[in-house]
């Protein structure tokens, strides 16, 4: 109990840090650097800094609505953390502007400083509070030891995911299953332990009373049991659903009678969301096109310089529903590439299997110029594909376009990739890239599918962007 209040405090002080920061940081340049670039605004009274903080009570309403989205409380990744974040941000810093008009305080408040003081905490709140969380981990404030029931490949994605997301503070002790082959070994360092009639000791041990159950495949009557068992020893319990490797997002649950469903919206296949996705889309394709026009010109001259043939490479490709549209890029092989491939490949049969694998080669590519390694190196080959996105043939974001010989019309997944156009980054690129199997390109593609959302999209933006600076998977 003592280290929840402390957990409590420290994030609520935390977050006053930030909004005090953000205010007087919003203030000086709106005294400062804003006043120089828009003049006008002189003419509007601006309070000292001293008078905003006399009001410092309305970071009540920050603290009651992160409350409200349990912020002090439930344990987020980092990625869910921020939108949460950024949602309870705008949801506080819009009622602070209509508590300051309903009270008609809006001559002596700056709407300016308030809307700026908004955007400052957007970039604070995270930062300060993966500070925070690391501090309190450190000294064990923060830590919550985990057991898992069950070895499957469930386990392994929890456990992955845990170590992915540092601050949420798990941190997996024992792993417990009753098949004797797998009792002794090791998954992720993390030793099995059993049988399950030893739950209770395990967790005097391992001085754990919080629970998780990953056996989503064992028969109805065994899974009751092990919950019954779970009930008496421990604090904390959470079961994992047999869908729930599969459906992460775009759920919710409900009750039906006396039964629980998980309600699946299918986000991607509803007219409104894919007008938000589109518009979207649409207009940040517009912004990079005014944006990397020096560029296009740049690559197009030393495209030209370098090799014999034609700027774009175009290619068909399956688009949404198994219609083919001509996909553009910056040519980067030469103009007899399959010709190098083949010969490659009769004379070096060790990368013949990489090949078959990946289909990339990812040391050494003959079929590749000078210029085109080093805009592939950049993903700069894949610029044109703005163009395509302009011509509704594809989207900034969802699995990228398949070839024919890729796609069977017979297979599930394969039915599933083409409901949707195809996009330019998508879940893998920024998940493994070039280091992914085809097999595992799809699988991913299909976890995207079912769990869209506008969010998704914009994380995997942002992941680009990284993956693109730090050549993660690029070949």
């Amino acid at each position: 109990m003592q280290k929840k209040i402390l957990v409590f405090t420290s994030l609520i002080l935390s977050d006053l840090v930030v909004i005090a920061f953000s205010y007087a940081l919003a203030y000086y340049l709106r005294a400062g650097l804003i006043l120089e670039i828009f003049p006008r605004l002189a003419q509007q009274p601006l309070p000292s800094l001293a008078f905003y903080f006399s009001h410092f009570y309305m970071a009540f309403i920050w603290v009651l609505v992160f409350s409200y989205e349990k912020l002090y409380t439930k344990r987020f990744s980092i990625w869910a953390e921020l939108k949460v974040l950024v949602r309870a941000a705008t949801f506080s810093s819009f009622t602070i502007i209509i508590v300051i008009f309903l009270t008609r305080s809006e001559f002596y408040f700056s709407r300016f400083v308030v809307i700026l003081a908004w955007i400052m905490s957007l970039m604070l709140f995270p930062a300060l509070r993966i500070l925070t969380k690391t501090l309190l981990i450190k000294f064990g404030i923060w830590k919550k030891k985990l057991i898992i029931l069950g070895v499957h490949q469930t386990s392994l994605a929890v456990i992955q995911n845990i170590q992915k997301n540092k601050t949420m503070g798990y941190e997996v002790v024992a792993i417990i299953d009753d098949d004797p082959q797998k009792i002794g070994k090791n998954i992720a360092g993390i030793e099995i332990l059993g049988p399950i009639s030893r739950l209770e000791e395990i967790t005097r041990i391992y001085q754990s009373k919080d629970i998780m159950v990953a056996t989503p495949h064992i028969p109805r009557k065994k899974l009751k049991e092990i919950l019954l068992q779970c009930e008496a020893v421990s604090d904390s319990m959470w079961l994992i659903p047999r869908s729930g490797d599969f459906i992460t997002e775009g759920v919710e649950i409900d009750i039906l009678g006396d039964i629980l469903t998980l309600y699946i919206k299918r986000n991607l296949d509803k007219p409104w969301n894919i007008l938000i996705k589109s518009v979207f889309e649409k207009f940040l394709t517009v912004v990079l096109l005014a944006l990397t026009s020096p560029i296009f010109a740049l690559i197009a001259l030393a495209i030209k310089l370098d090799s014999r043939g034609p700027v774009f490479f175009i290619q068909k490709r399956i688009g949404q529903k198994h219609k083919t549209f001509d996909l553009y890029k910056f040519r980067s092989m030469y103009l007899d590439s399959p010709k190098r491939l083949t010969d490659y490949l009769e004379s070096h049969p060790e990368v013949k299997q990489e090949w078959e694998e990946f289909k990339k080669l990812k040391d050494f590519d003959p079929r590749v110029t000078r210029v085109g390694r080093l805009i592939r190196t950049l993903s700069l080959d894949e610029l044109p594909k703005l163009i395509n996105v302009l011509k509704d043939d594809m989207s900034l974001v969802v699995p990228r376009p398949y070839l024919h010989e890729e796609i069977d019309s017979k297979d599930q997944i394969s039915q599933m990739i083409s409901r949707v156009k195809p996009g330019i980054t998508g879940p893998w690129q920024v998940g493994g890239r070039s280091k992914l199997s085809f097999q595992q390109r799809r699988s991913i593609d299909e976890h995207y599918i079912r769990n869209w959302s506008l969010w998704l999209d914009i994380v995997i933006l942002l992941k680009s962007i990284k993956a693109v600076l730090t050549r993660s998977g690029a070949y």
